[in-house]
C-alpha cells in the first residue's frame, strides 16, 4: 500500500496533467465553440478543480501515513533497545543472586559451622558484637543489590510493555491512515475517469462544431463564388490548377506568429504597428518575397485559390475579404495558419491576432479567395 500511496502522490505532483487533455483537444490556433461546448468545458473545469482538491487531501493523508510509520519505526527501535537492556538486567540479576547465594553458602557451609567459627573465634564481647554487625551489614548490602537489580529489571519490563502497547496503537493508526488514503486514492482515480470522459465529450462536440462550421463556410463560399462568376462586372481571378499549386509557406506563419499582440496602426508596416496589408508585406519580405502594398493589389498576384476551395488552403496563403463578398472590393487580408484559422491585423484599437476563417465566412460571408506565393 505504501508504494501505491506514494505512486499516487507522484501522480498528483503531475497535478493538473489531465486538464491539459481538454486544451489538447482543440486545434493549434483555437477551436470553435458554442453554448453546449462551453457548458461541457465548464463542467470539466469544475471536475478538475474537485479532483485537485481530492489530490491535495490525498497528499495530507500520505504525509499522515508517513508520520505514523516513522513514529512506529522509532517505537520498534526503542523496543529493541529495551529488550537489550532487559537482557542485561536479567544477566545482572542472575549474577547478583548467584553472588548472594555463594556468600550465604560460604557463611553457612557445613550446616552453619562456618558462622559459629566466626563468632566463637572472637576475643571479646565487643569483638563478637562487631562481627555480628559486619555479617548483618554484608547480608543487607547483598540483599539490597539484588533488590535494586530486581527493581531495575521491573522498570525495564514495564517500559517494554508500554512500548508494545504504543506499537499496537500506532499499527492501528497506520492502518486507519492507510485505509483513508486508499479511499481518497480510489476517489481520485474515479474523478480522473470522469474528467477523461468529459474530455472525450468536449473533443467530440468541438469536432462536430468544426464540421458544421466548415460545411457552412464551404456552402457560403461556394454561393459567393457562383454569384461572383455570374456577375459580368466581377474583377475576380481565374483559379490556378490545383496540381500546379506550390506547397505553401509555413515559414511565413512562423514569422507572423512572432508579432501576435502588436497594435494595429493605420498605414503601419513594421513591428511597432501593422495594418492588415502592412503585416503581410513585412512578413513576406522576411522570406524574400516582395508584395504590393494594398490588400487589393495583393489579391491580384500569386497563385489564386477560389473561395469555395477551402480544402486547398495551406499555411502561409494570403486570404482576402471583400465587401459583400465582392472581389472587386477587397479591403482586408490575413495569413492562413492552418486548422481553419488566420492571423491578421484586424482594425483600429485591436492587435495582431488569430481568428477563425470558417467562423468569419459563416457569419460575414466576405471571403473572396486566397493567393499562394
Amino acid at each position: 500500500m505504501r508504494q501505491s500511496v506514494l505512486q499516487s502522490g507522484r501522480k498528483t505532483a503531475i497535478t493538473f496533467v489531465l486538464i491539459l487533455a481538454l486544451s489538447a483537444s482543440a486545434p493549434a490556433f483555437g477551436a470553435p465553440t458554442n453554448a453546449e461546448i462551453e457548458a461541457k468545458q465548464a463542467e470539466a473545469e469544475a471536475a478538475q478543480a474537485a479532483r485537485d482538491t481530492m489530490a491535495a487531501e490525498l497528499e495530507v493523508r500520505i504525509e499522515e501515513y508517513n508520520a505514523i510509520t516513522e513514529a512506529l519505526e522509532q517505537t520498534r527501535a526503542q523496543i529493541k533497545e529495551t529488550q537489550a537492556d532487559l537482557e542485561l538486567a536479567s544477566l545482572e540479576l542472575e549474577e547478583s543472586q548467584l553472588r548472594l547465594a555463594e556468600r550465604a553458602n560460604n557463611i553457612y557451609r557445613d550446616g552453619g559451622t562456618g558462622m559459629l567459627e566466626v563468632l566463637l573465634g572472637t576475643d571479646s564481647f565487643e569483638d563478637f558484637v562487631s562481627r555480628i554487625d559486619l555479617l548483618s551489614r554484608i547480608n543487607r548490602s547483598d540483599a539490597q543489590i539484588v533488590a535494586n537489580v530486581k527493581e531495575a529489571k521491573a522498570q525495564v519490563e514495564a517500559l517494554e510493555r508500554s512500548l508494545e502497547t504504543r506499537e499496537a496503537e500506532q499499527i492501528s493508526l497506520r492502518q486507519d491512515a492507510e485505509q483513508r488514503a486508499k479511499t481518497i486514492e480510489a476517489d481520485v482515480e474515479k474523478q480522473e475517469q470522469y474528467i477523461a470522459s468529459l474530455s472525450a465529450e468536449v473533443k467530440e462536440l468541438i469536432a462536430e462544431e468544426e464540421e458544421r462550421q466548415a460545411k457552412l463556410a464551404a456552402e457560403r463560399a461556394a454561393a459567393l463564388a457562383k454569384s461572383t462568376a455570374s456577375n459580368s462586372g466581377s474583377s475576380g481571378r481565374a483559379a490556378t490548377d490545383p496540381d500546379s499549386l506550390g506547397v505553401g509557406r509555413s515559414d511565413v506563419v512562423a514569422i507572423a506568429m512572432q508579432y501576435l499582440g502588436v497594435p494595429y496602426v493605420w498605414g503601419g508596416s513594421s513591428p511597432s504597428g501593422f495594418d492588415c496589408s502592412g503585416l503581410s508585406v513585412y512578413v513576406y519580405n522576411q522570406v524574400g518575397v516582395s508584395l504590393p502594398r494594398t490588400s487589393y493589389s495583393q489579391y491580384k498576384v500569386g497563385q489564386h485559390i477560389d473561395a469555395d476551395r477551402l480544402d486547398l488552403l495551406a499555411p502561409g496563403d494570403l486570404v482576402f475579404f471583400g465587401t459583400d463578398g465582392d472581389p472587386s472590393r477587397v479591403h482586408h487580408v490575413g495569413i492562413y495558419v492552418g486548422s481553419g484559422n488566420f492571423i491578421h491585423a484586424p482594425q483600429t484599437g485591436d492587435v495582431v491576432k488569430i481568428s477563425s476563417l470558417t467562423e468569419r465566412i459563416a457569419s460575414r460571408g466576405d471571403y473572396v479567395g486566397a493567393s499562394r506565393f
